[in-house]
Formats: structure tokens, sequence, C-alpha cells
């Protein structure tokens, strides 16, 4: 038996239309289907789980750019700040956009078994992000329906606790989300890493032709896209 066995399942679900059949497997048993530890292979799981996300839930248009080429590279997502996108979105959409940044934690753990210390600045956005949350409104269950705690200085106590209670439930939400995601398309993000790792960049006709090879139609909306 060799080592990928070693870590293969013996759960092996149904054919699909291809005759294709799915096997579950370990963090480690990935880590041996590719055989990756450098900072760039790495990366390419971080991004494209990122990609990946963003494609299900807003559509693949949505991701401009994913570049593991420059040391401060990434994938680039389409937000609120762009002229191509409303200025105004709904509560449910801007939880999708905490979803979507720590989906690269989440997919670090799945297919390499822990998280690395990439995650700073994704935790430091959907931190931010949170915080917007209670403060513009968005969490129907906040005190009194939300409150701008810039216009207090200090914060009363009972205020930061009911800030810090909001962000919490809204990162841990969040974080379950993008767990749930990451983990139903696993193979999506590995077959997109796999590209992206070789072409160390990808986007307009690039990135839309690798969506099209792990089967994400680039002209599909997302499954809450406004």
């Amino acid at each position: 038996m060799n080592e990928l066995q070693l870590h293969v399942s013996s759960e092996v679900g149904p054919p699909d239309e291809h005759g294709r059949v799915s096997a579950s497997l370990t963090p480690a048993a990935v880590q041996v289907l590719l055989g990756w530890q450098s900072d760039q292979q790495i990366k390419s799981v971080h991004e494209a789980s990122h990609a990946v996300a963003s494609a299900v839930l807003r559509g693949a248009k949505s991701v401009k750019t994913i570049d593991i080429k420059n040391k401060f590279g990434g994938c680039s997502i389409l937000d609120a700040d762009d002229d191509e996108q409303p200025s105004i979105v709904r509560a449910s959409t801007y939880l999708d956009l905490i979803v979507i940044a720590l989906a690269g934690r989440e997919g670090e753990i799945l297919i390499l078994g822990e998280p690395t210390n990439g995650n700073a600045s994704d935790i430091s956005e959907a931190t931010k992000r949170a915080k917007q949350y209670f403060e513009a409104g968005m969490d129907v269950s906040a005190l009194a329906g939300g409150i701008d705690c810039d216009y207090f200085n200090p914060v009363p106590t009972a205020l930061a606790e009911a800030l810090l209670s909001s962000m919490i439930e809204t990162m841990t939400t969040a974080r379950e989300r993008a767990r749930v995601l990451v983990t139903g398309h696993r193979d999506q993000i590995i077959a997109l890493a796999r590209i992206v790792y070789d072409a160390r960049r990808l986007s307009d006709d690039a990135l839309a032709a690798a969506f099209r090879e792990i089967g994400l139609d680039p002209d599909k909306e997302g499954a809450k896209a406004n």
C-alpha cells in the first residue's frame, strides 16, 4: 500500500455522468497528491479558495485577477468601491464578502491540514466588515438596530460589549459558511489551484477559461449575486 492509499477513505461516491467517482480524501492525502509545500504553491490553494467562494456566491465575473507571481498579489474581488458594482448591497450580500474573505483560511485547513500566517490580512478585512455590519444596521438582532461607535469617546461599556457580541456572531457565522462552501467545492479549488500555480497569474480570458475548466460558468451569476 502506498502513502496515498493510507490516507484515502474507503468511502467512494456514485459515478457522475462521465463515469468518474469521488473518494473522500484527508488533508494528508491531498498533500501527497499535490506534493506542495512552497510559498507559491500554498498561495495558489489560498487564492483559489477565495476565487471559488466568490464565484459560487457572486458569480465568476466577481473575480478580477488571481496573482501568486507578485509577493503582495492575491485574488482581486469586485466590491462596492468598484464602479461596476452597486454602492448599496443587502445585508446577506455583505455577509458573503466576509465569507469570501475567510474562505482562504478554510481552504488551507481543509486542503493543507492547517492555516498559515497568510490569513492576517483576510482576518483584518473580515473584522473590519463585521464591525461595519453592526454599525450600518445590517445585524438585525443588534442593540438598537446598530449604532455607530465613532460618535463615542470612550465607547460605553454596554455598547462595546454589544459590538463585540455582534462581531463574534457575524464572524462565526461567516466562518462556518466558508467551511461548508470550501468543503463542498474542494475538488474545484484543487483544480483551480493547479491552474493558478502553473500560470502564476490569471485574468480576463485566461481566468474565464480556468473557471470553465473547473466547471464554473463565468457567465452565470452566483447564488446570491445582485
